[in-house]
């Protein structure tokens, strides 16, 4: 399968990994992708669980999360994006040995990353629960439906949590 039409995930495409879906959604110019990101060139770390998103015809990705194993990886997987991230995009990363509780944003260039704790539960769910989708509805929609609506859910989420730099955040975990 090959992503088409949005340089985001076409420079990504060796790095996405065991998809789901990759390729074009529902909403018109929008390409996803649900699987794993390769943070090196190795089998892993791995970006797991990753959603991301993109418009055909912007700039980077729209919208991108998944679970991180440890918060040092972070920069990883900043520099495995490769400037795919931008100021107007949203980028929820879960990451194991983040305390309970702690939340914050921490800025890579002009993008901002949401850092949020991970218990152990999907972050498909932990997405509709942040997002406060229906899991309803949620349950009736193909994949390429329910990254739309995870990516309009993004777009709409307003809130901030302090922003920290990147070593105040390794400094708390």
């Amino acid at each position: 399968m090959t992503v088409t039409n949005t340089s985001a995930l076409q420079n990504l495409d060796a790095r996405l990994v065991k998809p789901t879906h990759k390729g074009p959604t529902h909403v018109a110019g929008r390409v996803a992708f649900r699987g794993d990101i390769l943070l090196t060139d190795a089998d892993s770390p791995l970006l797991t669980a990753a959603i991301a998103a993109a418009d055909a015809d912007g700039a980077g990705l729209s919208f991108l999360a998944g679970q991180l194993e440890k918060f040092s990886q972070l920069p990883i997987l900043i520099a495995a994006l490769g400037g795919e991230l931008n100021a107007g995009g949203k980028y929820f990363i879960y990451v194991a040995d983040v305390q309970r509780g702690d939340r914050y944003q921490i800025a890579f260039g002009e993008a901002s990353v949401y850092v949020l704790p991970y218990d152990d539960v999907s972050v498909y769910n932990e997405l509709i629960d942040f997002f406060y989708l229906d899991k309803s509805k949620m349950k009736k929609f193909d994949t390429a439906a329910k990254i739309d609506a995870l990516a309009d859910g993004a777009a709409k989420y307003a809130e901030t949590f302090p922003n920290l730099t990147y070593e105040e955040g390794l400094a708390r975990v």
